[in-house]
């Protein structure tokens, strides 16, 4: 019997029986609301005839993960309370907005600029708040406490996505709430200069999440959870031996938390996983994604990444976007087949990333030929 979006993308996290392999096309794809119209300041791309037939044929096959937030308990600022923050947005030129957040602190403000350009739907840090320690002080200076919670993100998402696919948290690793509000060289520098000061920060950021997870988890909730950004703690970013030191102790306990309230946990993380994904397994996940190929800046196909996991790990991959733009229908295909060709089981089939732009003639020809090659091959026993 067919299984709704939602009950297989669950089952397929938790390594629990499936009717198919689920297909997971990521951003780009928000099927519970109609494309954007052409004057969309970022989604305007959305309204080419092309992407719209693609959007109809894909809805109709592919399964959904949809976001929700509390509030703004998970910032990347250090968990501060959302009041200390003020945001303002201006129009640079017809084809450029600049967001400029003011974070209001005890030892003195600090600022954020970041930029939106049309057509593209994501933005470019032009300056951090953190340039210094004695900013980071500043930073740290702001008093936490645990903002008011709000379920109308979740209410709302379950009312939109019905059966179609899982709702989701998002949180930050630790790691990236430290290291977010400065540039990335500057936290390079202190895991090294710094180290136990960047251990005592970590600390501090888990104790805030946590504290943050008790308020929002104070009723029962129906969803997932993505805890995102440990990529930065893998080569060539940090040594092979970082995830250990800097993601596993502080992560654990997240997820640790989270299934004592029956919820299951994805990690997100790009780059070359081979030595994270053991850790992974300690860390107690459910799933991870995207599981890069060698050819894509990863390295792990994904019949090495299961060597690794064995039957511990549910993982989302391991299309690259890159492929998706470059290759052959037939050669989109064959990728598929050997995914496939690897176990059905414990297996979402992903990209790497979603389109955050125009989606080319050959990007849109690869994606439904991954869709259609998923479906053919994704219900015969002899794929796994």
């Amino acid at each position: 019997m067919a299984m709704t979006g939602k009950q297989r993308m669950r089952a397929a996290i938790l390594g629990e029986p499936i009717d198919r392999v689920p297909i997971w096309l990521r951003e780009g794809f928000d099927f519970c609301t109609p494309p954007a119209g052409k004057d969309n300041f970022a989604h305007g791309w959305q309204a080419e005839p092309d992407y719209r037939e693609l959007w109809e044929f894909a809805r109709e096959h592919c399964d959904m993960r949809l976001g929700w937030s509390p509030g703004g308990h998970f910032n990347r600022m250090l968990n501060i309370p959302p009041r200390f923050m003020k945001t303002e947005t201006e129009t640079v030129d017809r084809d450029t907005r600049r967001t400029r957040v003011t974070i209001e602190t005890p030892k003195g403000n600090l600022i954020s600029v970041s930029e939106q350009r049309r057509g593209v739907v994501t933005g470019w840090h032009i300056r951090r708040p953190v340039e210094t320690m004695e900013d980071w002080e500043k930073l740290r200076s702001v008093p936490f406490e645990v903002a008011p919670v709000s379920y109308d993100g979740f209410d709302r998402a379950r009312e939109r996505l019905g059966e179609r696919g899982v709702i989701c948290l998002g949180l930050s690793s630790p790691w990236v709430v430290f290291a977010a509000p400065m540039p990335f060289e500057t936290a390079l520098l202190w895991s090294l200069t710094e180290r136990a000061l960047v251990h005592e920060l970590l600390e501090e950021i888990t104790q805030r999440i946590l504290a943050c997870l008790r308020a929002v988890f104070a009723r029962p909730l129906d969803t997932t959870t993505n805890i995102g950004g440990s990529e930065q703690c893998t080569p060539p970013m940090m040594s092979p031996d970082a995830f250990a030191e800097f993601v596993t102790p502080y992560e654990s306990r997240l997820v640790a938390f989270l299934h004592e309230r029956g919820v299951p946990v994805n990690c997100h993380c790009h780059g070359r996983v081979s030595r994270a994904l053991a850790e992974m397994v300690r860390c107690g996940y459910d799933s991870t994604d995207p599981v890069e190929p060698p050819f894509g800046g990863g390295d792990a196909t994904i019949g090495r990444a299961r060597e690794i996991v064995g039957d511990r790990l549910t993982l989302c991959g391991n299309l690259q976007f890159g492929e998706l733009e470059r290759s052959t229908p037939a050669e989109i295909r064959a990728r598929v087949r050997e995914i496939l060709a690897t176990g059905r089981r414990r297996l979402v089939l992903a990209s790497a990333a979603g389109p955050i732009s125009r989606m080319s003639p050959r990007l849109i020809a690869n994606y439904r030929a991954w869709i259609e090659e998923a479906l053919a091959a994704g219900h015969d026993p002899s794929a796994g």
